[in-house]
């Protein structure tokens, strides 16, 4: 699965490397987000790496949480990483999204005879999102191992990894950084520069002592 931010490009390119190009299917959602310039970016990505692509429009996600959640386009505002520190549970949350996600990611798989869902969770996820834990990675695959003839699976590479981790070892492989998106309230191509993904990914570049190419307003 490939949203088109920053850690499920590194992973993309990962998994070109590691099993060669035609052997990666990359699939991406619509589900009304506020920052689906992400689309675009993960378009960029594929079409670089030569691997397969699709986008499926799941709006219906958008429309279901609108009213809770400030990932997708309505009247909830984004807020600052400030205003999230210590929530178990924050607004920039999408309920059970990774959930119909991976389910449809994995339909995907075995439709076209593949047999593994790569996901890019990571370690600091967990603070903030039941979904993009390991115990939730490893109960999917609990559903999965249900299936009676294909022997469908979740992978976490990044999953004992930082985003500084991540972004050396994107270093390592060459990713062109400026062909992903991290913000949750862009301004057309510009990040914000203070919703918690761009604090995060600012200060992981920061690190990783070096000027992350994107442009912040």
């Amino acid at each position: 699965s490939l949203s088109g931010g920053l850690y499920s490009t590194i992973l993309t390119y990962l998994l070109v490397e590691a099993l060669g190009k035609e052997n990666v299917a990359c699939i991406s959602f619509d589900y009304n987000q506020r920052h689906d310039i992400e689309l675009r970016k993960a378009k960029t990505t594929t079409k670089h790496l030569g691997v397969k692509h699709k986008i499926i429009n799941i709006g219906f996600l958008g429309d279901v949480v609108k009213d809770v959640s400030a990932m997708v386009k309505g009247d909830v505002a984004t807020p600052n990483v400030e205003d999230i520190l210590g929530d178990p549970q924050p607004v920039t949350y999408v309920p059970n999204r990774n959930m119909i996600l991976s389910s449809i990611t994995a339909s995907y798989c075995e439709a076209v005879g593949f047999n593994t869902v790569a996901m890019g969770i990571q370690a600091i996820d967990s603070y903030s999102y039941w979904d993009t834990t390991p115990d939730f990675a490893n109960a999917i695959n609990d559903i999965f191992a249900l299936n009676r003839k294909s022997n469908m699976q979740i992978i976490t590479p990044f999953v004992n990894m930082t985003k500084v981790d991540e972004i050396k070892l994107g270093l390592e492989m060459g990713v062109i950084f400026e062909d992903t998106h991290t913000c949750y309230n862009p301004d057309g191509e510009l990040s914000c520069g203070v919703c918690p993904s761009c604090a995060e990914r600012l200060a992981a570049f920061e690190a990783v002592g070096m000027t992350d190419p994107l442009n912040y307003k």
